[in-house]
C-alpha cells in the first residue's frame, strides 16, 4: 500500500494537493484499493485502505515523537540513537517530512507563555 501511496504523493500530500480535487483524490484511493485487494488476501474497501495509512502514519510519528522527546530530555549519558525504521516507515517518514513531525528548526512555539508582544 505505501508503494501505491507513494506513486500518487504529489496529489494527496505534496506539490500538486491544492489542485487536486476531492473527486480525484477519491478515483487514487480506489485505484490504490484495487492494486491493494489485487496482492492481499482479504479484500479491503477505501475506508479500510485509509485507515490503514492513517494508521501507518501514526505509527511513525509516535517513534519520531519519543525519539525527540527523549533527546529533549536534562541529564548525563549519551544522546538516544534515532528510531530505526524498516523499509516502509522510512518511506512513510520520507512522505510527511521532517517539518510535519518536529517542527520547524527557528521556529517559535506559538503555546508558550513568555511570548513578548
Amino acid at each position: 500500500m505505501v508503494e501505491e501511496i507513494l506513486r500518487v504523493e504529489p496529489q494527496f500530500f505534496g506539490s500538486q494537493v491544492q489542485h487536486t480535487s476531492i473527486a480525484r483524490k477519491a478515483e487514487l484511493w480506489q485505484r490504490i484499493v484495487d492494486r491493494v485487494n489485487a496482492v492481499g488476501q482479504h479484500p479491503r474497501n477505501r475506508e479500510d485502505n485509509r485507515k490503514r495509512w492513517n494508521d501507518l502514519r501514526g505509527k511513525v510519528r509516535s517513534m519520531v515523537s519519543r525519539h525527540n522527546i527523549a533527546v529533549q530530555k536534562t541529564g548525563g549519558g549519551p544522546p538516544p540513537t534515532p528510531p530505526e525504521f524498516t523499509s516502509w516507515e522510512q518511506e512513510v517518514f520520507n512522505i510527511l517530512h521532517p517539518q510535519g513531525l518536529a517542527g520547524v528548526a527557528g521556529g517559535m512555539d506559538s503555546g508558550k507563555s513568555n511570548l513578548n508582544y
